[in-house]
């Protein structure tokens, strides 16, 4: 596994890149076979660090974890209780057969779009006055790239959500085969949409 490690603004000293490292490789190994890569990076707020740890596991899955404390290294241990919690969680779907096939085929490409922020702020405020065309749209466009689209049951689609801490999530349906989406509400509690129409 390539593990990239990132100091915003602060400086990681090499005895600290080597236990980040052996912390990250001994704590997935536990759970995957391979890993595709991870990335680690450290940031200073007026009066705490924080640790972001991203885990790519496969095209299909990812775990990040958040940590903050008054130290780096705190902050670090911090961010892999997060991330050894969630493991944890789905210790024995993570180990079966199904869910490991799940997230590694049936796997389709959408795209995402990235929008200027100045499009929520102000132009859709006129949308009631007169709508606004495709191409307007296209033109608050930042970034577009794609995305992947996996074949989940309800349950594994609800697993990806928690693990990667992702706002929301496209899923085809493996019961049905719809494009279905979940999402977390601001108080915690998961909602699922079912389109009703083949993907």
């Amino acid at each position: 596994m390539k593990i990239s490690i990132f100091g915003k603004r602060i400086e990681i000293p090499d005895w600290f890149h080597q236990k980040v490292e052996d912390t990250l490789l001994k704590t997935v190994k536990k759970y995957f076979d391979h890993t595709v890569d991870a990335s680690v990076t450290f940031g200073k707020a007026p009066s705490f660090y924080t640790c972001d740890i991203h885990v790519h596991v496969s095209r299909g899955l990812s775990i990040r974890g958040e940590g903050e404390a008054h130290d780096v290294q705190s902050a670090f241990e911090d961010a892999m209780e997060h991330v050894t919690r969630r493991l944890s969680r789905y210790k024995d779907r993570l180990k079966s057969r199904r869910s490991r096939k799940a997230y590694q085929e049936h796997i389709e490409e959408g795209r995402q779009y990235i929008l200027n922020h100045q499009l929520v702020a102000n132009d859709l405020e006129q949308v009631a006055e007169e709508e606004k065309s495709e191409q307007e749209i296209q033109n608050h466009i930042i970034t577009e790239k794609p995305t992947d689209i996996a074949t989940l049951t309800v349950y594994e689609a609800i697993m990806h959500l928690d693990l990667s801490e992702r706002p929301v999530l496209m899923f085809r349906n493996a019961e049905n085969e719809r494009i279905n989406v979940i999402y977390r509400q601001n108080d915690g509690q998961v909602v699922w949409l079912d389109s009703g129409l083949p993907g």
